[in-house]
């Protein structure tokens, strides 16, 4: 058995044998059992800000509920880079933390790299595609929600043209791409799509030129998945006047008139799914991937989007997300 699970199961037999203790006795009074029972460490690791709005205040929100939710020790470090991971990663394992989560897809080498050296801590990685015998990758479809995203795009837009921003150009961005045109070409055969990229996740000026540079090729709706980045996307779209599309978590409240919905793939039920699952004693090394059916992607209307869109077309969406879950969508090839 390894220390990470007779950690768990004393905590049990602990707590059961304190309370057939009092029983047997007789005793009302509270047993202190705080100073004994050995608490469970879990550690979070984010690659950017705990402020930034979307993926890693997400992420920590749930660290911090479940803190509470199980009384347990947590620990975290913000704006990680690449360089710094590893040292953060043999930092946390060799001070007995028990789950040590990289909150990051970029983070899952090193993860990787670091957990075959510490054989009894389990690893996680969030939005994570590789897997070991002790760490768990956990993430998304990278398609369904922006599927949607790209119907809403397609049922909305007046010109006919609509842009799509993503931080990178990477594999994950290019499926995110291709989900986005299928579901604006199920709303519009006819639609045009322009993709361009940020070159990264927190450039919110050259968000803003962007998304300018695509309002002069007839872009009316914009959706973009670039991290901090899409707060000066729509910032952006707002001040031409045209809709926009957020993503991760609802950014309806960036700009209420602006915003008609959000492709969201809440961070935190990553981080609150590792902990839950560790927590209960089934966390497996294992790459674990959810969508829409599992309750991690979707498509949320904003109050806007609820006033303006028909009730057919609300519908139209609604048995999109259906088909999805159904199967009847696949995912798109790249």
């Amino acid at each position: 058995m390894s220390s990470i699970m007779k950690k768990l199961v004393i905590c049990g037999l602990f707590i059961l044998t304190a309370s057939v203790f009092i029983a047997a006795s007789g005793q009302s009074e509270a047993v202190d059992t705080a100073a004994e029972e050995p608490q469970v460490k879990i550690a979070v690791i984010f690659p950017g800000s705990i402020k930034d709005l979307g993926w890693n205040q997400d992420g920590y929100k749930a660290l911090k509920e479940a803190e509470t939710r199980y009384d347990i020790i947590t620990s975290y470090q913000e704006n990680v880079s690449a360089g710094e991971i590893k040292d953060v990663l043999r930092s946390y394992a060799s001070d007995g933390y028990d789950l040590i989560i990289g909150h990051d897809t970029y983070f899952a080498d090193p993860v990787i790299e670091v957990a075959a050296e510490f054989p009894d801590t389990m690893f996680g990685i969030s939005f994570g595609w590789k897997s070991a015998d002790n760490v768990v990758a956990l993430s998304s479809t990278n398609w369904q929600n922006t599927y949607l995203a790209g119907a809403l795009a397609g049922f909305i837009t007046e010109t006919g043209t609509i842009g799509i921003l993503t931080a990178t150009e990477s594999a994950i961005a290019q499926k995110m791409v291709k989900g986005f045109k299928a579901g604006a070409a199920a709303a519009n055969p006819d639609i045009k799509v322009v993709h361009t990229f940020v070159g990264g996740w927190n450039d919110v000026v050259k968000g803003k030129e962007l998304v300018r540079s695509m309002v002069k090729e007839n872009v009316d709706v914009v959706y973009t998945q670039a991290g901090q980045t899409n707060i000066g996307a729509i910032e952006a779209a707002q001040e031409a006047g045209i809709y926009a599309i957020g993503s991760i978590v609802d950014m309806s409240e960036v700009a209420p008139e602006t915003v008609m919905g959000s492709a969201v793939s809440p961070p935190g039920a990553f981080v609150r799914n590792m902990i839950d699952t560790f927590i209960n004693g089934t966390l497996e090394g294992k790459t674990y991937i959810m969508g829409i059916k599992e309750g991690v992607e979707d498509l949320v209307l904003s109050a806007r989007a609820e006033e303006i869109l028909t009730e057919d077309t609300k519908r139209k969406i609604d048995s999109l997300r259906q088909d999805i879950i159904d199967g009847k969508i696949q995912a798109p090839e790249l």
